[in-house]
Parts: C-alpha cells; sequence; structure tokens
C-alpha cells in the first residue's frame, strides 16, 4: 500500500451509497466488470490440471492461479444483479442494474423487471414445471473487495497476493452467508469497507452432489483505514458500477420506446379494423 496517510471521511461517505457499502444501503437481502473473480476450486483447472476442491483461487489476472485453504477479504461493495444466461449461445442473454438493496427497481436491458423473474414468494408458490422457466435467471450478490493471502501454484510454487481488487459472485447457498455473518455483526454505524473477515469454506453433501459454502469471520478488533490506495479502488468500482449501470438503464429506456411505438402500431391498426368493419356493415 502507499502511505498511511486516512482520506477525508466526508470524501469516502460519498460513495458508500453508490456502492452498498454503508449498513443503510447493504441490509436487504456476466460479470458487469472486469475484476478478477474470486473462486472456489473444484477437481480441476481450466487447463485440466489436477487440484484440491474447495480451496480459494483468483480467475482472471492472467497469470497461474494461486491456491489457499483460507484467505482474508476486506469487502468494499455490496450490489445485487439479476443475469439471464442463454446455455444455447453459451452468453449473457439480459442483465439489470446493480442495486445495493431490493428497494430500488431493478431494471433490465430488455424494458423488464428482474430479467422477468418474478419475486422469491412469487416464484416459491408456482409449481415447479413453471418455475423451471426462470432456471436459467440468477440474482447474484456481487461484492467486490481486496484479497490478500499466501498460497501455492499447481506446480508447487508459494506466491502471495496482497490487496489484489476482486469481485464474488455469490448465489445459492453462498447467497446469504455473507449477510448473515459479516453485514449483520458490523458495528452501529461502520461500513462494509472498515474491517477484514477471515474466509473459509465448508464442505456440504446433497445426496451425490458435493458443494463448498464460504463462511466470513470478521475481525472487529482491528478497524481498516481508508488510505490512498483504497480510495483510489473505491473511486475505480464506483465508475466501473456507473458506467455499467448507465449502459444497461440505456438499453431499459430504448426496449420500452420499441415496446411503445409497438403497441401505438397495433392500436392504429385495431383501430383501422373497427372502421373497416364498420363500413362493411
Amino acid at each position: 500500500m502507499g502511505d498511511l496517510a486516512v482520506v477525508d471521511q466526508a470524501k469516502v461517505n460519498a460513495l458508500a451509497a453508490v456502492l452498498g457499502a454503508s449498513q443503510q444501503s447493504s441490509s436487504a437481502g456476466g460479470n458487469s466488470d472486469r475484476l478478477p473473480m474470486l473462486k472456489i476450486s473444484s477437481d480441476e483447472d481450466a487447463q485440466g490440471r489436477e487440484t484440491k476442491p474447495g480451496m480459494f483461487y483468483v480467475a482472471g489476472t492472467g497469470e497461474d492461479a494461486v491456491y489457499a485453504k483460507t484467505v482474508k477479504v476486506r469487502p468494499l461493495s455490496q450490489l445485487f444483479q439479476w443475469i439471464q444466461y442463454d446455455p444455447e449461445e453459451n452468453k449473457v442473454a439480459n442483465k439489470t442494474l446493480m442495486i445495493p438493496d431490493f428497494k430500488q427497481e431493478p431494471r433490465d436491458m430488455k424494458g423488464g423487471l428482474r430479467c422477468g423473474k418474478p419475486v422469491s414468494k412469487v416464484l416459491r408458490e408456482l409449481p415447479k414445471e413453471e418455475q423451471t422457466k426462470y432456471k436459467d435467471i440468477t440474482c447474484f450478490r456481487q461484492v467486490r473487495a481486496l484479497v490478500s493471502y499466501e498460497g501455492t501454484t499447481v506446480d508447487g510454487d508459494k506466491k502471495t497476493i496482497e490487496n489484489l481488487p476482486v469481485i464474488l459472485m455469490l448465489k445459492g447457498s453462498n447467497f446469504n452467508p455473507f449477510e448473515d455473518e459479516y453485514v449483520k455483526v458490523l458495528p452501529r454505524g461502520k461500513n462494509l469497507y472498515d474491517y477484514w473477515a477471515n474466509v473459509s469454506t465448508e464442505k456440504r453433501r446433497n445426496g451425490s452432489v458435493t458443494y463448498f459454502v464460504m463462511h466470513f469471520e470478521p475481525d472487529l478488533s482491528s478497524p481498516a483505514v481508508v488510505d490512498p490506495d483504497t480510495y483510489d479502488t473505491l473511486l475505480h468500482i464506483a465508475e466501473m458500477v456507473k458506467n455499467e449501470n448507465t449502459m444497461i438503464n440505456n438499453a431499459y429506456q430504448k426496449s420500452v420506446r420499441e415496446a411503445q411505438i409497438d403497441d401505438d402500431v397495433l392500436d392504429a391498426l385495431e383501430a383501422d379494423l373497427s372502421e373497416d368493419l364498420e363500413d362493411v356493415a
């Protein structure tokens, strides 16, 4: 890190709402940015080399992955986004704005909300066959953070990762632990970026399926300061979020306008048809 000077708190607070980093905005229950992703390993890497399942590593750095059983994470931002994936085209088909809480309207690129997926309460009450229609639409808890740890590559080389900006795309069984184990235990008035957390994984089984769940243990005894390097990272993340949301909102507005034009055309055609029928009568 650079020098340990602390950035003016007012400047930091101005970013908190945008990033979903304040307690007020973080208490709600394709990757839009280009940050590397903190992931949990399976039994092999992208090159087919054998790896130990349940280890942390960072994907997207362009370098050999470094694996570790536990890591330290300093959350900087928490946002929510619905992403619709097209398995046939192997690409993102639609996505929503990244929002800091569920009070905000999750507009999507096609002029709808939540990529068309009903809210959880409604979805749970639908028949199973109806629920499957939305299986390719996922709500992600996106946690952008700094990660530090010591680990080894597949070849056994020891390496140190320090204060690397990453994103955690949390879904399914990994959606709630961050909220329950980190956000909810923060002291009153503190923000996400005020502490580091030790992060580990727990192995679970569901029949023949094995999966891993992240657990967060915040170090509340040692508050972290927002030094210039951290502040620059916060600014960078805020700019990325702003640019992405602007693009998505523009696509939303365009889709709404096009749908309105189509409706107007249809109304005009129906009106003409009614007049023609009256003339025939």
